[in-house]
């Protein structure tokens, strides 16, 4: 029986970049601080960056796939206009950290204004902390992907299922169907100024063997065991998807692109053979990347790398359990990847463990003196779920119980050496002091000049 399914992903409403598929599925939202020029790179921030919730992508094909209908929005107020004025069957919620309150609220209202609406609830997120979303029929646990695609499409027979259910992790990414972004306002997908308008995002690979799953909410969510599409089918995949939505680039989702051994060489060989030309990015750590590697993504349409970089000081990279690398060969893999064209994006955390208002203020001026196309600054946080929040919480060190400032952007434990208002500070001096420069200035007006030429 075909049925219609609104697929509900609510984003506060903030002036500053929000976007639930970051951070392993929990959210990030970008609060840059409270003067003027603060929120004016928020802004403009929040205009760059606008990424699709990839899972949502599947689950949309799996249900159009069994001759459903799917709607959508981001909204809470258009969610409850749908829900009002068109008949739906089902509701697909998406979980996040940094939105918990308006999905649990859209639960209830749900509830209110027809019981006979079946609410499922997905994400990493939601999969963890069963217990705030107890109100909905049923929460997918696990990656729900297996389960769509799975699914025989009767919604009387999910009536019948209990509230929980199981959904397995797909080994080979193959399988996933190709994702649907009909619905979700593609034309403004961006990862600007990085990418060219509009970007699609995909993902090549799940899974990080990394130590960073003490603190990081990937390695927590999506195992240590590397799953992988293979490189002829995701190209052939970018190939459909630029086809059909005009996509001037992509940028992958993997948490560390390019670990299964071989992938990057096989890939490359398929776009340069598929004649693709298009421009993509990726996130990975500096060490898995050297000359040669540089040379041939490069060649196949590599243009921008998302690195975390983190902190200068070892001690503090140690304490934290983070790596940290050789300041020689990461300047010289800037140098090599801008002789290439390839723009580098710079992450950095500032209040690690042991931090201190100083040490903090030496990685801004490294970040300055790096001098990357791009920097993001974030603060260190113990998200739930990971260990590092349970070692915090086992000595009574977490502070913070409003899950919706579990963002990156504020302070929730107990910090050895700094306070949330230097936090704060601190973000919002780092943004200020890299960005508001007249060299970024114009190197960011010579890039758009330039992209405005090639359009």
């Amino acid at each position: 029986m075909k049925a219609t399914w609104l697929i509900a992903n609510p984003i506060p409403h903030k002036s500053t970049s929000c976007n639930k598929d970051l951070n392993g599925g929990y959210g990030t939202c970008d609060e840059i601080g409270d003067s003027l020029s603060s929120k004016i790179l928020a802004k403009i921030k929040k205009r760059s960056i606008k990424l699709p919730v990839l899972s949502l992508a599947y689950i949309s094909s799996s249900l159009k796939e069994k001759s459903h209908s799917v709607i959508y929005s981001e909204s809470y107020e258009d969610c409850i206009h749908k829900l009002r004025s068109q008949k739906i069957d089902g509701c697909i919620i998406y979980s996040s950290i940094v939105a918990t309150k308006y999905e649990c609220k859209l639960i209830e209202k749900i509830k209110k204004l027809n019981k006979e609406i079946l609410i499922l609830v997905v994400g990493s997120f939601s999969t963890n902390f069963t217990s705030l979303y107890e109100k909905a029929d049923h929460i997918i646990m696990g990656e729900p992907e297996d389960f769509f695609s799975k699914w025989n499409g009767k919604i009387n027979e999910l009536r019948n299922k209990g509230k929980y259910i199981n959904s397995k992790e797909i080994i080979c990414l193959d399988e996933f169907p190709i994702p649907d972004f009909k619905e979700m306002g593609f034309r403004n997908f961006s990862y600007q100024p990085m990418l060219k308008k509009p970007t699609g995002f995909i993902e090549a690979s799940r899974g990080c063997p990394y130590s960073c799953g003490y603190y990081c909410t990937y390695g927590a969510n999506q195992g240590k065991l590397i799953r992988s599409y293979t490189p002829k089918r995701i190209v052939e995949i970018m190939i459909n998807l630029k086809n059909k939505y005009g996509f001037r680039s992509f940028q992958f989702r993997d948490p560390v692109f390019g670990l299964q051994k071989n992938f990057i060489d096989d890939f490359c060989n398929e776009i340069l053979n598929a004649s693709i030309n298009i421009d993509w990015g990726i996130e990975t750590r500096a060490d898995l990347l050297n000359s040669d590697k540089l040379e041939k993504m490069s060649k196949a349409g590599l243009k921008s790398i998302n690195i975390g970089i983190e902190t200068p000081r070892k001690e503090i990279a140690l304490s934290s359990k983070r790596v940290i690398y050789d300041n020689k060969k990461l300047v010289q893999l800037i140098k090599e990847a801008n002789s290439k064209n390839i723009k580098i994006n710079g992450f950095y955390i500032l209040g690690l463990e042991d931090d201190t208002y100083e040490s903090c203020l030496e990685t801004i001026e490294y970040s300055r003196k790096l001098n990357t196309f791009m920097a993001r600054y974030s603060v260190a946080t113990a998200y739930p779920g990971t260990s590092y929040f349970e070692d915090l919480d086992k000595d009574s060190r977490i502070t913070e119980k409003d899950l919706s400032k579990y963002n990156q952007q504020n302070l929730v434990f107990k910090h050895k050496n700094l306070s949330n208002n230097e936090i704060k500070k601190l973000i919002s001096k780092a943004y200020k002091k890299y960005y508001i420069r007249p060299r970024i200035f114009f190197m960011l007006l010579k890039d758009k000049i330039k992209n405005s030429f090639r359009s």
